[in-house]
C-alpha cells in the first residue's frame, strides 16, 4: 500500500509540530510536504537575521515554563533546551500610574502558589493588595477546579472580576493586567475563559516562569525542527502561499497556490518602513498531489481563501469562523551606547501602544556584556492605526523615560532603532475577546480530508500562544493518522 500523502499548509509552531508528529509515528504509512508562504520557519514566532546582516523581528516571545510541548519539540529536533532559552528569573515588572513607580513582582521560589506571590508586591497600597490577593486566590482556585470554564467566555475579564468581589478600582491598576498584558499582549478586553486558563496553567512558579531565546528564534529552534522534519522524510516548500481550497462534494482535491515575490517578503528596507505584504507572480497552480490536508494558517489568512465563492462562506461552519477577528501588533527594538532599563523580566504597565518592554541584554549570545542596552518592546496598534511610526517611537521613548528607574533611551544614546507594524494577514494575532469560543472550530471540517490547526482553533491549552499552536498541531496529526488506512 502506497503512503497517505499529507499537505501541512504552513511552518509555524502548529505546523512545524504536526509534520513531526505525521513523520515520527507514521513512519512508512505517510509522506508529508509542508507548504511555506516564506522563506524562513516559524511564522508569527519567527525571527532571523538575513543575509544583509538585518533583523527581522515580529516582537519578542517567552517561552513559558507550562510549555511542555514546545521543549519535546525541541528536544526530538536535537535542540539543547538549557543552552538555547534563557531565564527571567521570575521576575515582571509593572509601572503604577497611582504613584508614578516601577514596582517588582518576584515570581521565584520553585511550586510556591503564584497567588500567594501578590502579598508581596509592593505597587498596590496594603488594602488594596489584601483584597486583590484574596480575590486571586479565589480565581485561581475556579480555574483549577473541574469546572468548565467556558462558561466564563462571554464576558470580560474585567467585569468578571467585579462580579466576584473585586473592588471596580483595582482593575485599574497594572498588576491586574498582569497575565493578558505582559504575558499575551492583550492590551483590549478580554474574554474571561482565556485568563481562567491563564491561570489554570501558570499556577505555581514553575510553569509560570519565562524564558527567551538566546538568539533569532527561526535560526535556533525552527530551523532545526526544520531539519529533522527533512531527516524524517519531509519536504519543506518554501514561497508556496495558498489562495484557495479546490473542492468537490465533501473532500478537497486541490489547492490553489500562489508565488509570493521574495523581494516584497525580505526587502532591503529602511528601519522606519512597516513590512511588506507579498506579492503573488503570475498565475496560481493548482496542487492536487496530496490525500489530506492540515491547515494551520492563521485566522487572518484562512478568512480571505475562496474570497468569491458564496457557497464556501455561506455554509454554516465557515460563516461562523467570519465573527472572529484579529489585531496588528507593533514591535519594536532599540539598542543603546550606555546602560538603560536595566530590569529583568518584562516591565509593563506604560501608555498603548507599545507599552511593554523587556531589556534582551543579558539573554542574547550576542549582546551578552554590551556596554549598552538592547531592547525589545511590543503592544498592539488598535486606537492608533493613524499614528505615524515617528509619532510611536517618539511617545514611547518619552513614557519610558518618565518612569522612574527605567533611564532616558535617547540620553543614552541610539545605535540602532527598527519599528515594525504588523498589518499583514499573515502577521496578525488572534483575538480571544468576550463570546469567540462559540465560533473558534476544532479541528474536524466539513470536508473529510481537511483539518485544521493554530492558537486560534480550540485545543487542550486554549491559549493564544506557541503551545496553544502546538498542542492543535499535534491534534489535527492525530485526527490524519487515525484515519489513514481506514478510507
Amino acid at each position: 500500500m502506497s503512503a497517505a500523502r499529507v499537505v501541512v499548509l504552513g511552518a509555524g509552531p502548529a505546523g512545524l509540530a504536526a509534520a513531526t508528529h505525521l513523520l515520527e509515528h507514521g513512519r512508512g504509512r505517510v509522506s508529508v510536504r509542508l507548504l511555506n508562504m516564506g522563506h524562513h520557519l516559524g511564522g508569527k514566532a519567527a525571527s532571523y537575521v538575513d543575509a544583509r546582516g538585518r533583523k527581522s523581528e515580529h516582537g519578542w516571545h517567552m517561552v513559558l515554563g507550562f510549555y511542555a510541548r514546545m521543549r519535546k519539540l525541541m528536544r526530538s529536533a536535537g535542540v539543547d533546551v538549557a543552552r538555547t532559552l534563557s531565564s527571567m528569573g521570575g521576575q515582571s515588572h509593572a509601572y503604577e500610574s497611582w504613584d508614578g513607580r516601577i514596582h517588582t513582582l518576584d515570581g521565584s521560589g520553585g511550586r510556591l502558589s503564584v497567588a500567594g506571590k501578590f502579598l508581596g508586591y509592593d505597587g498596590l497600597p496594603l488594602a488594596e493588595r489584601l483584597a486583590f490577593g484574596r480575590f486571586m486566590t479565589q480565581a485561581y482556585a475556579i480555574a483549577t477546579s473541574a469546572e468548565d470554564a467556558r462558561r466564563h467566555d462571554d464576558i470580560c475579564w474585567d467585569t468578571w472580576a467585579i462580579e466576584h468581589g473585586l473592588r471596580p478600582h483595582i482593575t485599574r491598576y497594572s498588576l491586574f493586567r498582569l497575565f493578558r498584558e505582559a504575558f499575551f499582549n492583550f492590551p483590549e478586553p478580554i474574554s474571561a475563559y482565556h485568563v481562567l486558563c491563564t491561570l489554570r496553567l501558570m499556577s505555581t512558579s514553575e510553569d509560570a516562569e519565562a524564558f527567551v531565546c538566546r538568539g533569532p528564534f527561526s535560526e535556533r529552534i525552527w530551523d532545526p525542527i526544520g531539519r529533522h522534519i527533512e531527516r524524517l522524510g519531509g519536504k519543506i516548500e518554501p514561497y508556496s502561499m495558498v489562495t484557495d481550497f479546490v473542492y468537490d462534494g465533501p473532500r478537497v482535491r486541490g489547492l490553489r497556490v500562489a508565488r509570493p515575490d521574495p523581494a516584497g517578503h525580505d526587502s532591503g528596507m529602511s528601519p522606519w518602513k512597516t513590512r511588506q505584504i507579498p506579492e503573488a507572480q503570475g498565475s496560481a497552480r493548482v496542487d492536487e498531489q496530496f490525500d489530506w490536508v492540515i491547515s494551520t494558517l492563521p485566522h487572518a489568512v484562512l478568512a480571505t481563501l475562496n474570497a468569491r465563492d458564496q457557497r464556501f462562506w455561506s455554509s454554516p461552519y465557515f460563516r461562523r469562523i467570519t465573527h472572529l477577528r484579529s489585531a496588528s501588533t507593533i514591535a519594536m527594538t532599540v539598542r543603546t551606547r550606555r546602560p538603560v532599563g536595566r530590569f529583568q523580566g518584562p516591565v509593563f504597565g506604560l501608555p498603548a501602544p507599545l507599552g511593554i518592554c523587556v531589556d534582551m541584554t543579558r539573554h542574547l549570545d550576542e549582546t551578552r556584556g554590551s556596554p549598552g542596552s538592547f531592547l525589545s518592546f511590543v503592544g498592539q496598534e488598535a486606537g492608533f492605526e493613524a499614528w505615524s511610526d515617528e509619532q510611536i517611537v517618539s511617545f514611547t521613548l518619552d513614557n519610558f523615560a518618565r518612569a522612574p528607574g527605567f533611564g532616558d533611551v535617547r540620553a543614552a544614546g541610539i545605535a540602532e532603532l527598527e519599528i515594525h507594524r504588523n498589518r499583514a494577514d499573515f502577521e496578525r494575532i488572534f483575538l480571544c475577546e468576550p463570546g469567540v469560543q462559540q465560533f473558534r472550530p476544532g479541528p474536524l471540517t466539513p470536508f473529510r480530508n481537511l483539518f485544521l490547526a493554530g492558537d486560534w482553533v480550540t485545543n487542550e491549552v486554549d491559549l493564544v500562544c506557541m503551545e496553544g499552536a502546538i498542542a492543535s498541531g499535534l491534534e489535527a496529526a492525530k485526527q490524519v493518522l487515525g484515519r489513514v488506512g481506514q478510507s
